[in-house]
């Protein structure tokens, strides 16, 4: 395990910027929709604990009404819906409504779902033909998505389009944007990105006798406006990961570590091979969850024979972790195949990217553009959409969208912390000290998918003939099926074309090379 140490005027800086947040009074926040199910009391009442919180308007709360088996919370059946008819009828078109007599359509940018609303769509009780695991439709033709990833999308032809498209249509345009986001829609407003939606989710019970809310969900909102007493990252990455994931420490995981160190954060990035646990003061937590070799079985996190896993959170603290399912369900006690965003939650952690279906990794959001534009300053969300490569598809954030950390007020010259000037480093956010370009065109090979240099990383879904029709994930793909050998391809390093790098690869699917410093 190593730890970096943060420069301590940054650390006081950073920690006066959240207690003065912490003692300002709440301005008005007319740019906030709350959305509720009135057939849940609960629902109703977090939606208005949230409102009276942050200052919303009561004009701008829709209430729905969406039928329940249990208004209490506690049935998973209620988080889920199906046909695209009834989205629509329920949610999709009440909302659109809703913002539309109102005059809010311009003047929302944010939507705040309470628990209570379903947080899953699939288009079919069965799994379609286009949802079977399968890399050849899976991700360009299934239409299911995460209602929150539907409400984002509310008013454009992505809306029930169903997976990402055969050329990456559903791409997010807001990816890695530096803009705030409202002022980023206005200008661009045919895009089809119209509202950053998060979502107030945690286990149902126990519930706050004095809001008449779960208690986790009282928490949540609550900690994203206190002000933390230590700032921490940890990092748990898994080196026993075989070819095909354990790419991710180097390209998903070990960045994180990277570019907050460079900000100036405490992280501890531990590299061993134990789940890390009884960690406290965490302000952020990046993990393989219960993907990790060395999880300690379910529920993966929590207390679990006398250690806490990973430990316990500081306020306005935010946790990714590499789970394909982790916001499938905030109902307990859960079924526990795969460790859950809910027990996240739990701990303390105030904002949590989650998937609601397999988003396969090219549809995950990305750990290192989220930590990076939070500690820089972005708010919650817009940090969590700047880190969403695809637009409706399984991804949800969960917490108030408003937090933020009051960012860091310096930018380092080395932003990845891997020796090279940024000036000079031909992978500007991803470590790679030595600086590996097989192919000479300026991007080094750990962020340079982009085999047949035409600007952008592709794939043909599964088709390789004739020879011009197959994409950059095909190439790699061909090279592992032959056992050969391609310098270009071999974007690790490792001296072989193996499963890492066509992992490392579908991480920039649809998207251009580097980026790089311009010297």
């Amino acid at each position: 395990m190593t730890a970096r140490a943060a420069r301590p005027a940054l650390a006081l800086l950073l920690a006066a910027a959240l207690a003065g947040g912490a003692r300002a009074a709440e301005p008005p926040h007319p740019e906030v929709l709350i959305v509720v199910n009135g057939a849940s009391p609960k629902s109703v009442a977090i939606g208005e604990y949230y409102r009276q919180k942050r200052n919303v308007p009561a004009t701008n709360v829709v209430t729905l009404n969406i039928p329940m088996a249990d208004p209490n919370l506690g049935n998973a059946n209620d988080e889920i819906i199906y046909t695209q008819a009834t989205l629509n009828a329920q949610i999709l078109t009440p909302v659109q409504s809703f913002l539309t007599a109102n005059g809010l359509t311009d003047q929302i940018e944010f939507i705040v779902v309470a628990a209570g609303v379903p947080v899953r769509y699939s288009p079919s009780t069965t799994v379609p033909s286009t949802c079977q695991l399968s890399y050849a439709n899976y991700g360009r033709d299934c239409a299911r998505a995460s209602v929150d990833a539907e409400l984002a999308v509310l008013g454009s032809s992505l809306v029930g389009a169903g997976g990402i498209g055969q050329n990456g249509e559903a791409k997010n345009p807001y990816y890695d944007s530096s803009d705030p986001f409202g002022t980023w829609r206005t200008a661009h407003p045919t895009a089809p990105l119209k509202y950053l939606v998060a979502r107030l989710a945690g286990f149902q019970t126990p519930v706050d006798a004095s809001s008449g809310i779960p208690v986790d969900v009282k928490n949540l909102i609550d900690n994203a406006k206190a002000a933390p007493a230590v700032a921490k990252v940890v990092v748990d990455q898994d080196p026993s990961q075989g070819a095909g994931l354990g790419a991710a420490n180097a390209i998903w995981l070990n960045p994180v570590a990277a570019l907050l160190g460079a900000l100036g954060v405490p992280v501890t990035n531990d590299t061993g091979f134990s789940y890390v646990s009884n960690q406290t003061g965490m302000t952020g937590f990046a993990s393989w969850g219960s993907n990790a070799n060395g999880d300690p079985g379910p529920p993966f996190y929590g207390v679990i024979n006398g250690n806490t896993y990973p430990g316990t959170f500081a306020a306005r603290a935010i946790a990714a972790d590499l789970v394909s399912t982790s916001a499938r369900t905030f109902v307990s006690p859960a079924f526990y195949d795969q460790s859950l965003s809910a027990d996240l939650v739990k701990l303390g952690a105030a904002g949590v990217s989650g998937s609601v279906f397999e988003p396969y990794p090219y549809g995950l959001a990305r750990a290192p553009v989220l930590f990076r534009h939070y500690f820089q300053g972005a708010r919650a969300v817009e940090a969590f959409y700047r880190s969403v490569p695809f637009l409706s598809w399984m991804n949800v954030w969960i917490g108030d969208p408003l937090m933020g950390t009051g960012g860091i007020l310096f930018s380092p010259s080395d932003v990845d912390g891997d020796g090279i000037p940024n000036a000079s480093d031909n992978c500007l956010y991803v470590p790679n000290p030595n600086q590996r370009d097989t192919d000479g065109d300026g991007y080094g090979n750990l962020c340079d998918a982009d085999l047949d240099n035409n600007g952008i990383v592709t794939t043909s879904w599964g088709v390789v003939s004739p020879p011009s029709a197959r994409g950059d994930l095909e190439r790699i793909q061909l090279t592992i099926n032959a056992s050969g050998y391609v310098a270009d391809q071999d974007l690790d390093g490792d001296g072989d074309v193996d499963a890492d790098d066509l992992l490392i690869a579908s991480f920039s699917l649809f998207l251009p090379p580097g980026p790089k410093g311009t010297p």
